[in-house]
C-alpha cells in the first residue's frame, strides 16, 4: 500500500511534529523574582516628618514660599485672644501705643490691626484681621505689607510669600491639600 520511502517520510514528519510540541512550554507562566515584585509594589510616600523627629513634633509650619521662617510675635494679651472682639467698639487705638510701639488699632472699616507702629504707621511685624474674616500676618513697612508674610482666607486657604506694596505678593497658594505657585493682588489669587 505505502512504499517504504513514503512510510519513512510520514514517520519523519510525525517525529519532527512531536519534537516541536515537546519544546513548547504550555505550563503556567514563571513567577517573577522577588526584586521584580518589590519594584512593582506601590511605594510609600516619604514624609518629611518621618525623617526628622523635630518636624514630627511641630503642629504647623510658619514659613514663606522660600522656606524662610516667618518671625511671629504673640498677640497682645487681652480678655479674649481674638482680635475681632475689638471691632465691636468705636474706631481708634484700643490697647498699647499706636503711635510708636506695639498696639491694637480698630479702623473705620472694622478691620483690626495688632502689631508694631512707627510714626502712626504700621511698621514691623503685625496681624491685620479684616472684617470679612480674612487676615494678613507678616511684615509691614510704611503702613504697607512688605517682605515675608501670609494671607489667610476665611475658607482656610493660605497664600504665603513675599509682599511688595499694598496687598501684592508672589509665593505659594495652599488650598485643599494642594500647593501652587501664584500671585496675590488686591486680596485675590491668580495662578498660572
Amino acid at each position: 500500500m505505502y512504499d517504504p520511502i513514503s512510510r519513512l517520510f510520514v514517520s519523519s514528519i510525525l517525529i519532527f511534529s512531536f519534537s516541536l510540541f515537546s519544546f513548547v512550554d504550555c505550563s503556567k507562566p514563571k513567577p517573577k523574582s522577588n526584586p521584580e515584585i518589590e519594584r512593582l509594589k506601590p511605594k510609600k510616600k516619604v514624609d518629611d516628618r518621618d525623617q526628622d523627629a523635630d518636624l514630627s513634633n511641630r503642629e504647623y509650619f510658619d514659613e514663606d514660599a522660600d522656606g524662610r521662617r516667618i518671625e511671629k510675635k504673640p498677640e497682645p494679651a487681652s480678655p479674649s485672644s481674638n482680635l475681632r472682639t475689638y471691632a465691636s467698639g468705636s474706631p481708634g487705638c484700643k490697647k498699647g501705643n499706636c503711635k510708636n510701639g506695639e498696639g491694637v488699632y480698630v479702623y473705620d472699616t472694622r478691620d483690626v490691626y495688632s502689631g508694631g507702629f512707627s510714626g502712626d504707621l504700621r511698621q514691623g511685624w503685625g496681624i491685620l484681621a479684616y472684617s470679612d474674616g480674612d487676615r494678613y500676618e507678616g511684615n509691614w513697612s510704611g503702613d504697607k505689607k512688605s517682605g515675608n508674610g501670609r494671607y489667610v482666607f476665611r475658607d482656610g486657604s493660605v497664600f504665603s510669600g513675599a509682599f511688595t506694596g499694598e496687598g501684592t505678593g508672589i509665593g505659594s497658594y495652599y488650598k485643599s491639600g494642594r500647593t501652587r505657585k501664584c500671585r496675590l493682588e488686591n486680596n485675590k489669587v491668580f495662578c498660572r
